[in-house]
């Protein structure tokens, strides 16, 4: 059986899942209170909130269609380097539709870090090194990072082949097919 399709993995990728789009940096003494020190009022930070899903379907070697979503809200602030001696900062954070906290992504610098729900931490050298660690499904993860940044619907980043944008009235939606998965990502951004 393949490893993406047992309840371990799947238990695993909800944990990962949560520490979202995905998805974002930082050493471990970098706390939400570092986060907060982030001046949204600055002209050069990007801070916004907003809700999110991620869908996703697979079809195994058998034949057989599996698949899971993932849902909840997020918070983005992060600030170039040139405001924060020369470390760029960076700070996701992650709660489930039900409200409780599913996760963080913080970065500063060149270091990247997911913190999980269960305390567990993981570290990367890059965004994509990061979003490959927490979600079971390939994405595309310097678009989603420069659209966090900039969540406006006239400079879309560019995505990978068989990725596309769609939006709508302020909501983006992501949808993709690679290989055998299929699947979108909804993104609906708020001012903060």
């Amino acid at each position: 059986m393949n490893a993406r399709h047992t309840p371990f993995f799947r238990l695993f990728a909800l944990i990962a899942c949560s520490g979202l789009l995905l998805v974002l940096s930082a050493c471990s003494t970098f706390s939400k209170n570092a986060a907060d020190s982030i001046d949204c009022t600055s002209k050069l930070a990007s801070c916004h909130k907003g809700r999110f899903g991620l869908v996703w379907k697979t079809i195994d070697h058998n034949g057989k269609e599996e698949g899971d979503s993932i849902s909840g809200t997020y918070e983005w602030r992060a600030l170039p380097a040139a405001n924060t001696h020369n470390q760029e900062l960076a700070f996701l954070e992650v709660n489930s539709t039900l409200g409780p906290t599913l996760g963080t992504a913080k970065r500063t610098g060149d270091f990247y870090e997911v913190r999980a729900a269960d305390g567990r931490v993981y570290l990367a050298q890059d965004w994509q090194s990061l979003f490959d660690l927490m979600f079971p499904v390939k994405l595309p993860a310097d678009a989603l990072i420069q659209w966090m940044n900039n969540p406006n619907a006239t400079n879309l980043p560019q995505l990978p082949p068989n990725w596309t944008w769609e939006v709508n009235n302020g909501r983006y939606r992501v949808v993709f097919v690679e290989k055998d998965t299929t699947g979108r990502i909804d993104l609906i951004p708020q001012n903060p």
